[in-house]
């Protein structure tokens, strides 16, 4: 049972880690390309680098720029 488990979580993992990456590098080429409404630039894509998926779901929701 515990096998299972861990061999669930290795096909999940890659999943998941192309997904917070995919939606990491989509948001730092708005930051850069287009600006950021509240905090500066770096901050953002720090933020949405290193906090998973709720730092880039926080930037489109309240830090592009309108």
């Amino acid at each position: 049972n515990e096998f299972m488990l861990t061999k669930d979580m290795l096909l999940i993992s890659p999943r998941l880690f192309f997904f917070n990456f995919s939606l990491a590098v989509y948001c730092g080429i708005k930051i850069f390309r287009e600006g950021v409404q509240n905090l500066n630039k770096w901050a953002w894509f720090l933020i949405c680098l290193f906090v998973n998926v709720i730092g880039p779901v926080l930037f489109l929701l309240v830090g592009r720029k309108k």
